[in-house]
């Protein structure tokens, strides 16, 4: 081991850092979410139709609610990177700006929560871990040598 462990101490605080930037990214992206859903309403959908795109291929769902104002709007959301599986009559949280319900989608909640706590708690992680290397680093002593 060397006498100065300073590449241990600089392993630290990159660790640190990245567990903080990591942190930020979160922040902002909830943010951003958060900024570009405001004002949107929330309510619950039923799954009216599963079209098939492909034999065998898991159906991409139609959507059908009822705004306040009692007008039925039937929508199919945009397609999205994850593959989900989804059943006749399912219920569904919706999200929808009132001024263009037809624009409406399917509500990632549940997935935008797991990817933020996710995100957390691997920011957390690396913010102890790295703290923790630099600290120690920064307390480690030579022994004595004995000539």
């Amino acid at each position: 081991m060397s006498e100065h462990p300073v590449a241990a101490a600089y392993a630290g605080i990159l660790l640190f850092v990245v567990g903080v930037v990591v942190g930020g990214g979160t922040i902002e992206l909830n943010r951003r979410e958060r900024e570009a859903l405001g004002g949107w309403l929330h309510t619950e959908g039923t799954v009216v139709e599963l079209m098939q795109s492909a034999p065998g291929a898991a159906g991409h769902p139609v959507v059908s609610f009822t705004t306040p104002a009692g007008d039925r709007i039937r929508f199919t959301p945009p397609r999205t990177g994850t593959v989900r599986q989804y059943v006749m009559d399912e219920q569904v949280p919706v999200v929808y700006d009132p001024d263009r319900p037809i624009e409406a989608r399917i509500d990632p909640r549940t997935t935008r929560w797991t990817r933020n706590a996710l995100a957390t708690g691997a920011s957390l992680i690396l913010l102890c871990l790295g703290g923790y290397v630099a600290w120690s680093a920064s307390r480690w002593r030579a022994p004595d040598r004995i000539a």
